[in-house]
C-alpha cells in the first residue's frame, strides 16, 4: 500500500506480523525490498484490525529519507487510544519491533496481565489449590443424594442417614471455607500487584516531559491511577477467582456426569457450543461498549478535576449554571454508556440461557424415559439434574463475568497507553560530569518551536558564570521559552545550549536540574506547613536555618505573627497565603537550594517594589556566585541589572546596559552591545 504524506511525498506502508527481532526486521527498515515475513493483504488487514485481540505494527519507510522510519500502532482500532510514536532510527526500530506482536491467539491485554501477575504466582498457586479442593467438594452433595435415594431410603438404613447428613454438611462448609481461603489468597496477591502497578505508573509519569503535562488535562493524567488499576485489582481479587471456580466446576462436573451416564452427557454436550457462539457474537459489542465507558469516565474525571480547582473563578464569573449543564451532559453520556454495556450483557444472558433451558428439558425428558425404561435409577436422575444445574449456573453468570472482564481489559488498554508514552526529554546514555564552579551559559544556533514554526531563534548568546541579566519584551515574545530551555523542560529543535562548553543534553538530567532553579509566576506549593514546603529541597535543614531563610525572603514578620510559626499549615497549593507571600516562599526555597543558576520568570510580579528590591538585593548578596536571570515587565526591576536582553517575536533584538534604558517597554532607547543575530 502507499500513502501520500502531508507534504506530498509518498510513503510505503508495510503492515507486518513481527514475531522475533531476527526475522528480517533490520533489512526492510534499512530500505531493503525484502519484506519482514510477508505483507498482509487489504482483507487481512481489515480482519485483523476488526479483531479486538489483535495489535498491529505499522512500519513507515520514507523513500526520500530511508534512514528514518516511523512505527506506530494502527490508528484504526475501534475505540482504542491512538499512540503516535516518534520517528526512530533503524536500530531503535529493531529494538521496538519485538515488543509489538501480531497475535490472534492470546489477547494482548491478557499477556500484559500475566506479566504483571508473574511475581505473585505462589499466592495464585495456593489460591488455585484451594479453589480446586472447593470445586471437588461441590461434587459430593449430588452423589450423596444419589446414594440416599437409591440405597439408604429404599433399604430404610436409618443409621446411614447421619453419615449422609454429615457428608452434606462437610460438602457445603468445606466448600465455603476453601473458596473463601482461595479468594483471600488471590485478594492478597491482587492488592500487592495493585500497589506495584501504582508505583510503576507513578514512576513512569514522573519521567514524562513538560509537553505531556501541558497538553493533557489533570483529570486525564490522574485517571489511570484510579479506576483502571482498581479494575485490574478487581480482576485478580474477585473476577479471576470466579472465572477459575467456574472453569474447575464445569470440568469436574462434566467428568462426573460422564461417569454417571455417558449417553445423557453426550445429549447435553452439543448445547454448550450455544453459549460459545453467543459469546463470540456479543464479544465485539461488549468490548466496544466497555471502551466507551472508559472514555466517558476519563472525560468526566478531567472535567471534575478542572471544575473543582476553578470553582471560585466560576462563581465570580457567574458561570456555575453553565458548568452544571456541561456536567449533566457528561454524566448523562457516561450513564448511557453504562446502560448500553448493561443492555448488551443482558441480551448476552438471554441468549446463553437458552442452553440452560434446553439442557434441563433434555435431562427431564430423556432421563425420565430412562427411569421408566429401567436403564437409569431415580437417584442417578436426581444427581444428574443437580449436576446440570451446577454445570450451567456458572455459565449463566458468565455473561456478567465476561462483560466485567471486557471492562477490565479496557482498563488495561488505558494503562498500556500510558506506559507506552515516552518522555520527549531523554537522558544521555553516557552522562558527562559538569565542573563544580564554571557554569557559564552559551546558546549556539538555537532554534525551537512548540509546533511547526519556530518560536525562538538564538544564533548566539553567552552568559558568564555569576552574571546578572534581565530579560524584557512583549507578551508572547519568547522570554519564558528561552528560560525554560535552560533546565531542559524542552529540548532545542536544532543547535545546542552549553554549560562551560558542554552540551546540557549530555548531562545527567537530575544533576542539571538540581543546579538550576526555575521559578515561574505561579509557584508550586504543597498542602502542608511552611517548614515542609521549605524542606522539600533540603529535608535535613534545621529550624534555625529555615527562620533565617524566611527573613531573607522578607517573610520573617509574617511568620512571627503566626500561631504555629514555621509549622503553620498553608492549605492546598498555599491557598491560605497571598500571591506575594506564595512568591516569597518559593524564593525562600531557592535560597535553601543554593543553585548555580536562578531564573525568576516574573516570580516577583506580585511583590511591591520595595519588597522586590529587598529580596533581589538578598539574592545578589547571599548567592554571589550564582547566575541570576530575571524576566520582568517592570522598569524598576530591570534598572537593577547591568545587562538587559530585549526579546521580540522569538529573537533577541537588543543586548543593552540597563543604565541607558529610559523605558523598559521601549527597547529602542537601549544602546546595543556587540551581539550577533
Amino acid at each position: 500500500m502507499s500513502h501520500r504524506g502531508a507534504r506530498g511525498s509518498f510513503l510505503n506502508l508495510h503492515l507486518q506480523p513481527v514475531t522475533r527481532v531476527n526475522e528480517g526486521v533490520g533489512a526492510p527498515v534499512a530500505g531493503s525490498a525484502r519484506p519482514l515475513a510477508r505483507t498482509l493483504s487489504d482483507d487481512e488487514i481489515a480482519n485483523a484490525v476488526s479483531d479486538g485481540r489483535t495489535q498491529l505494527m505499522l512500519i513507515v519507510l520514507n523513500e526520500r529519507a530511508p534512514e528514518l522510519v516511523e512505527t506506530r500502532t494502527a490508528a484504526t482500532f475501534p475505540g482504542r487510544p491512538r499512540l503516535q510514536l516518534p520517528c526512530f532510527s533503524p536500530a531503535r526500530a529493531v529494538s521496538y519491533a519485538h515488543e509489538v506482536v501480531l497475535s490472534v491467539k492470546v489477547p494482548n491485554e491478557l499477556r500484559w496481565l500475566v506479566k504483571q501477575i508473574r511475581p505473585f504466582v505462589p499466592w495464585h498457586i495456593a489460591s488455585f489449590l484451594s479453589m480446586t479442593a472447593a470445586s471437588m467438594l461441590a461434587l459430593l452433595t449430588p452423589l450423596v443424594l444419589k446414594w440416599l435415594i437409591d440405597q439408604i431410603l429404599p433399604r430404610r438404613e436409618t443409621h446411614l442417614l447421619v453419615g449422609a447428613a454429615a457428608l452434606i454438611f462437610l460438602s457445603y462448609e468445606g466448600r465455603t471455607l476453601l473458596a473463601s481461603l482461595g479468594s483471600y489468597l488471590t485478594l492478597t496477591a491482587a492488592q500487592k500487584m495493585s500497589l506495584q502497578l501504582r508505583m510503576d505508573l507513578l514512576r513512569h509519569l514522573d519521567q514524562l516531559s513538560a509537553d505531556y503535562y501541558e497538553n493533557t488535562p489533570s483529570g486525564a493524567v490522574m485517571y489511570p491511577l484510579k479506576e483502571p488499576i482498581e479494575e485490574v485489582a478487581y480482576f485478580g481479587s474477585d473476577l479471576l477467582p470466579s472465572i477459575l471456580h467456574m472453569c474447575l466446576t464445569i470440568g469436574f462436573t462434566l467428568v462426573t456426569m460422564f461417569v454417571l451416564s455417558p449417553v445423557l452427557t453426550l445429549v447435553i454436550l452439543p448445547l454448550i457450543p450455544m453459549f460459545l457462539v453467543a459469546r463470540q457474537h456479543f464479544r465485539t459489542k461488549l468490548s466496544a461498549d466497555s471502551d466507551a465507558v472508559q472514555q466517558n469516565l476519563i472525560a468526566w474525571n478531567a472535567f471534575l478535576e478542572e471544575h473543582i480547582s476553578s470553582v471560585l473563578s466560576i462563581q465570580l464569573l457567574g458561570r456555575d449554571k453553565q458548568q452544571e449543564r456541561k456536567a449533566f451532559c457528561l454524566m448523562a453520556r457516561t450513564t448511557r454508556s453504562h446502560l448500553a454495556l448493561f443492555k448488551t450483557g443482558g441480551w448476552f444472558t438471554v441468549w446463553t440461557s437458552l442452553a440452560v433451558v434446553c439442557a434441563m428439558s433434555a435431562v427431564i425428558g430423556y432421563g425420565g424415559w430412562g427411569v421408566l425404561a429401567g436403564t437409569l435409577s431415580l437417584g442417578s436422575l436426581m444427581a444428574f439434574y443437580s449436576f446440570v444445574t451446577q454445570l450451567f449456573d456458572p455459565l449463566s453468570g458468565a455473561a456478567e463475568l465476561y462483560a466485567r472482564a471486557q471492562k477490565t481489559f479496557a482498563g488495561i488498554r488505558q494503562l498500556q497507553a500510558v506506559f507506552a508514552l515516552c518522555p520527549s526529554i531523554s537522558e544521555s546514555q553516557v552522562p558527562v560530569e559538569f565542573p563544580n564552579d564554571q557554569w557559564g551559559l552559551e546558546f549556539k544556533a538555537v532554534e525551537f518551536g512548540y509546533g511547526q514554526e519556530n518560536a525562538l531563534i538564538v544564533p548566539s548568546l553567552r552568559i558568564a558564570a555569576g552574571e546578572r541579566i534581565a530579560i524584557i519584551g512583549e507578551n508572547g515574545a519568547g522570554k519564558s521559552t528561552l528560560a525554560r530551555l535552560i533546565p531542559r523542560l524542552y529540548d532545542v529543535r536544532s543547535g545546542s545550549i552549553c554549560l562551560d562548553g558542554i552540551d546540557i543534553r549530555k548531562a545527567q538530567l537530575k544533576r542539571l536540574r538540581a543546579a538550576i532553579c526555575y521559578l515561574p509566576r505561579d509557584p508550586v506549593l504543597f498542602d502542608g506547613t511552611l517548614a515542609s514546603n521549605l524542606r522539600f529541597v533540603r529535608p535535613d535543614v534545621s529550624d534555625r536555618e529555615l527562620l533565617a531563610t524566611l527573613h531573607l525572603a522578607d517573610l520573617g514578620d509574617m511568620v512571627a505573627k503566626l500561631p504555629e510559626g514555621i509549622y503553620q499549615r498553608i492549605g492546598p497549593d498555599g491557598c491560605q497565603l497571598s500571591g506575594g507571600q506564595r512568591q516569597r516562599l518559593a524564593i525562600a526555597r531557592a535560597f535553601l537550594q543554593r543553585p548555580k543558576i536562578v531564573i525568576l520568570d516574573e516570580a516577583t510580579s506580585c511583590l511591591d517594589p520595595s519588597s522586590e528590591a529587598h529580596i533581589l538585593g538578598n539574592l545578589l548578596s547571599h548567592l554571589s556566585t550564582t547566575t541570576l536571570i530575571v524576566i520582568s515587565h517592570r522598569a524598576s526591576t530591570v534598572a537593577e541589572f547591568g545587562r538587559v536582553l530585549s526579546v521580540s517575536r522569538g529573537k533577541i533584538v537588543q543586548d543593552s546596559a540597563s543604565a541607558l534604558i529610559s523605558n523598559a517597554d521601549n527597547p529602542s532607547n537601549c544602546k546595543k552591545r556587540s551581539f550577533s543575530c
